[in-house]
């Protein structure tokens, strides 16, 4: 094995991240009220995010809190469409 002929450093110093920023957007999702689309949601998200909350019970609505330093609201939407989860992005 050779050793390489040039170094790389990586500055980041001037990043200007912001950790521990939160951001939230609302979801309409139907038949939430249901264990299976309940746990689907659930399993694609927590790990990823913040906070799943049910603003109101029985309206099919879920408000995800997330780091967008973390995760994007694009992705999120990815991550439900891999599971076959019908939904609509109200609030970003």
């Amino acid at each position: 094995m050779t050793l390489p002929k040039e170094k790389i450093w990586i500055d980041a110093r001037h990043e200007k991240l912001q950790p521990g920023r939160r951001e939230e957007i609302t979801y309409f999702i139907p038949y939430l009220s249901s264990t299976a689309v309940w746990e689907a949601v659930y399993y694609s998200l927590a790990a990823l995010v913040w906070e799943i909350q049910v603003p109101v019970p029985g309206q099919d609505l879920i408000k995800v809190i997330y780091d967008p330093e973390r995760i994007t609201p694009s992705f999120i939407d990815y991550l439900l469409e891999q599971k076959g989860i019908e939904f609509q992005r109200l609030h970003k």
